[in-house]
């Protein structure tokens, strides 16, 4: 019984082919003039179907396919592209910030001899050296107990607007 289903099903697939190939002798077209590549693919369809005991392929099908195929490609490529720029903005700030660093590191190797702790302490010596000073001078100056430094500021301030 699945002899004869088969013999029937190989004589329609037959006729079908033939009808079709008649077709395509209409609108002068020849399977044998497209391309090797192409009739690898028309083959490589042929085994999927018969693999796939699909026996009609919808054309509707192998669009929504494409087109989403073609949609995932976009997608993807949009993808990179945001990628990159968000790689390139990255390799950017990290050059800028490599040359605040930089710029950083000379700064304080700059100060660094510049400015040495033995060279710091010989300063506070001084000045402190120079306070002490002026406060023994100020020990020193007998202010009477009655100045008023006030009123002497008031003075030179009339002295000079009467010139």
């Amino acid at each position: 019984m699945d002899y004869i289903k088969l013999q029937d099903e190989v004589k329609a697939l037959k006729y079908l082919g033939e009808h079709l190939e008649q077709i395509l002798k209409l609108v002068n077209f020849e399977v044998c003039d497209l391309p090797n590549d192409v009739l690898m693919l028309l083959d490589k369809c042929v085994e999927i179907q018969a693999d796939g005991n699909l026996n009609e392929l919808n054309l509707n099908y192998l669009r929504e396919f494409y087109y989403t195929k073609k949609r995932e490609d976009i997608e993807s490529k949009l993808t990179v592209a945001q990628q990159a720029g968000k790689l390139k903005k990255l390799q950017i700030s990290k050059e800028e910030t490599e040359k605040d660093i930089a710029s950083l590191e000379r700064f304080t190797t700059t100060v660094s001899n510049r400015v040495t702790t033995m060279a710091v302490q010989q300063q506070i010596n001084e000045i402190e050296g120079k306070s002490k000073a002026l406060v023994d001078r100020q020990k020193g100056l007998k202010v009477p107990d009655d100045f008023n430094i006030e009123t002497v500021i008031e003075k030179i301030d009339l002295l000079e607007q009467k010139k």
